[in-house]
């Protein structure tokens, strides 16, 4: 399922600015068709939880790391 920018941006409150730099370092990829962007679901729960990271403290490098690995992360805090 694919869903507008617009959608995403109201969904996660971020402006199209810090969409943008997110697709730009690579976080998110669009779809263009007909001139407008499409973001995939796994884009909207992807960047959902790296956000939710991020207002926790974590870098973005950091909670990138936990949404795309969160079996190591679960063992590496298990070891702890």
């Amino acid at each position: 399922m694919y869903f507008p920018a617009e959608h995403i941006l109201d969904k996660l409150q971020i402006s199209a600015e810090e969409l943008g730099d997110l697709e730009q370092k690579g976080i998110v990829q669009g779809l263009a068709r007909g001139g407008r962007v499409f973001y995939s679901s796994r884009d909207l729960y992807r960047l959902k939880g790296i956000l939710l990271f991020i207002t926790r403290g974590l870098t973005l490098e950091e909670a990138q790391s936990r949404v795309d690995h969160p079996a190591e992360t679960f063992a590496a805090e298990s070891r702890r």
